[in-house]
């Protein structure tokens, strides 16, 4: 076997051409009409029994797509160990002909793992953006968990007023210039909120304040530049409101026995846990918004290929991630993206930015864990093992029965790895601490 060229196009893709001598051939073509002949059916002979010429002559053809065949399979892979590739997808493999007189020359083009031109990761900068908790905070997160309790009470006054804290049923319809399509999607029936809890000043809160039962009306509100839905942001939108029941909402006692039911200690120990939840999911946020930022920096100056393949599989991954979380099947992309009320198009290409950005970050951190020599750990294993059987309710010796029978460790511990590696740029960052803000600042620049 000869190597007689190799090419690297773009995108991780490789072109080898490869000879075969023509001994080789005669030897792969004998081996193949040997096969055949075994089992042959000629005009004239018993099965199995016809001539090897005979059977040449019939089985030409055919003999000759096996044997190429053959050779491909026989000589591909000591070619891309030889020439030190990583092939991650099968090849494609073009050739003009085969005959027995002359060597058989053959072309694979195949992706394969990009190497990475490492940029700078030891001495990386950011800004962290954090804010404090307050006891209102941790109050209004108390209240959230009544409201999961709470009693509601229809209010069969006619002449009743929605009031501030209401919960109010109404249909919701877009009325404004838009199309059939676009006004569909902003049809609700039956839809609810409760009056009042929303602190911005352009949602529908103050319009239905002072509504009665049965009541209708036509409501305009204008959504600021920076608002988080961009069809909305800076624009003027006028909505039918009908409304059709008034409740008041019950909120149980905020005391010990409530406390006991919701799996705390007592009031207090409620209080305590629900703030340092509150801190530990800020704390998490940030950590995971300054390392966001961090890897992003290394890819920004980092230089490799993404081969398409990977996207592609990547893109189907992250699609099927949704599909679990949101808890809805879809068939297509398409299909997914119409239930959620998105253009197919416009969710097509955030898959295809997310898996291009999630594949970067893995190969630049897979780079990483290379330089600096990163092994999973064992301890940080069986720590996963023994959370996955806490959260499953099997004991340590099932869940390492299933991740044997799946063959998933090599997953897990990949994961390790590049966790590692990311922890070995966020400790060598000079990290900025910023002014802290409130919770309510916190969560309004995320959105």
């Amino acid at each position: 076997m000869n190597i007689l060229s190799e090419k690297k196009l773009e995108n991780a893709v490789v072109e080898l051409e490869i000879e075969i001598p023509v001994e080789r051939v005669e030897i792969e073509y004998k081996a193949v009409f040997h096969k055949i002949q075994k089992n042959a059916k000629v005009d004239g002979f018993r099965q199995g029994k016809a001539p090897v010429q005979v059977v040449e002559n019939k089985y030409k053809e055919y003999a000759g797509n096996e044997v190429a065949e053959n050779l491909v399979k026989s000589t591909f892979y000591d070619a891309v160990e030889k020439k030190e590739l990583s092939p991650i997808v099968e090849p494609k493999i073009a050739y003009e002909m085969i005959t027995r007189e002359e060597p058989f020359k053959y072309k694979a083009v195949f992706e394969v793992m990009p190497s990475v031109e490492l940029g700078e990761y030891t001495s990386l900068e950011s800004e962290e953006k954090t804010c404090d908790i307050t006891d209102a905070d941790v109050e209004t997160e108390i209240d959230s968990v009544r409201e999961r309790s709470a009693k509601t009470n229809v209010v069969e006054d006619a002449d009743a007023a929605v009031v501030k804290g209401n919960l109010v049923r109404f249909n919701l319809k877009r009325t404004d210039n838009v199309s059939a399509e676009e006004a569909a999607l902003l049809d609700y029936k039956e839809y609810s909120i409760v009056v009042g809890k929303s602190k911005d000043d352009f949602t529908l809160d103050n319009h239905l304040m002072g509504m009665k039962k049965g009541e209708e009306k036509s409501v305009s509100i204008k959504y600021p530049e920076e608002y988080h839905i961009k069809d909305f942001a800076g624009q003027n939108v006028t909505y039918a409101v009908a409304v059709n029941e008034i409740s008041t909402i019950e909120l149980p006692a905020f005391d010990d026995e409530f406390a006991k039911k919701s799996n705390y200690e007592s009031a207090e120990d409620m209080k305590i846990k629900t703030r340092e939840y509150l801190e530990k999911f800020i704390k998490d946020r940030v950590t995971t918004e300054v390392k966001n930022d961090l890897i992003g920096k290394i890819v920004e100056k980092s230089t490799f290929d993404v081969p398409e393949s990977m996207v592609l599989n990547e893109m189907y991954s992250i699609f099927k991630k949704t599909q679990q979380r949101v808890g809805y099947n879809a068939e297509s992309i398409e299909q997914f993206a119409m239930v959620l009320g998105i253009d197919p198009e416009e969710y097509r290409i955030k898959l295809r930015e997310d898996a291009v950005r999630s594949i970067k970050n893995t190969l630049v951190l897979t780079e990483i864990a290379k330089k600096e020599d990163i092994k999973a750990a064992e301890e940080k294993y069986q720590d996963i093992i023994n959370n996955i059987a806490v959260q499953m309710g099997k004991t340590v010796e099932e869940i390492e029965g299933m991740i044997e029978q799946n063959q998933s460790r090599a997953n897990i511990e990949n994961d390790i790895i590049l966790d590692s590696a990311m922890e070995v740029v966020y400790s060598k960052a000079k990290i900025k601490k910023l002014p802290a803000v409130s919770l309510e600042e916190f969560a309004k620049s995320r959105m």
